[in-house]
């Protein structure tokens, strides 16, 4: 799920890419159409459209010579990228929704340039928080600790105190992560609050993904039978989404 959750911050984390999102939220657009609606070489939007339907955040379809594409997911709405979707659309398509109600975004349905540019901005922010495995993994942990100092993490994930350093700066610029001393170490957890509803909403939809993955990996080793031997591990793009 980690590497799943990953790939689609990548994708997310781009600025060319949440402007082509912003134009695919409100209908079916070609590369050409895009190429020239956001003044990007024609190869460059392809190779976007390239990772933006590899982490399952774009449809598309053929018709005769033309390619549509538009914001979609292949899968069902309960899954991560279902939801991370049918979120992000409303996000970028109605930016008067009550979402954005936070300092920098207008309330207006015809968003200015430089107010879009903010939303695509914060949008940014939040996603890089969730761009390396490692920050994933730290996240994950800090959630179910009331606190840990970096000789404990270092200890159960197998960090270099460098990289943990460096992994909670990022994270509490974002918001995510909080330090506070105790006697002589310093200790992190989980922030209780948000910078922004849209890096809230974000952290919901990635720990509701975690809490699905947990559950159904509980299901299927509480069906097997002791002593049966699994017929397998591949698994389908869907259950892998779940």
């Amino acid at each position: 799920m980690d590497e799943i959750i990953m790939r689609t911050s990548r994708a997310m984390a781009s600025h060319p890419r949440l402007r082509m999102l912003a134009l695919l939220a409100q209908g079916e657009h070609t590369p050409t159409q895009l190429a020239k609606t956001l003044r990007l070489p024609l190869y460059g939007v392809s190779q976007h459209l390239h990772i933006l339907f590899t982490a399952s955040l774009i449809t598309r379809r053929r018709s005769g010579a033309m390619n549509y594409c538009r914001m979609g997911s292949p899968y069902r709405v309960t899954t991560f990228s279902g939801k991370l979707v049918a979120w992000l659309g409303s996000l970028l398509n109605t930016p008067s929704t009550p979402e954005k109600k936070h300092p920098g975004l207008a309330q207006v349905r015809d968003v200015p340039a430089e107010t879009a540019e903010v939303l695509h901005r914060t949008i940014f922010e939040a996603a890089t928080a969730f761009t390396d495995l490692r920050r994933l993994q730290l996240l994950r942990y800090l959630a179910r600790r009331q606190g840990a100092d970096a000789q404990e993490v270092g200890a159960v994930l197998s960090m270099s105190p460098q990289a943990i350093s460096r992994h909670v700066r990022k994270l509490v610029r974002r918001g995510y992560v909080q330090t506070h001393r105790l006697g002589h170490r310093v200790v992190y957890s989980s922030s209780p609050t948000f910078k922004t509803p849209i890096h809230r909403r974000l952290r919901e939809i990635i720990e509701a993904a975690w809490a699905q993955r947990q559950a159904s990996a509980f299901m299927v080793d509480s069906r097997r039978s002791p002593g049966r031997k699994s017929k397998g591990t591949a698994r389908s793009g869907e259950t892998a989404q779940k």
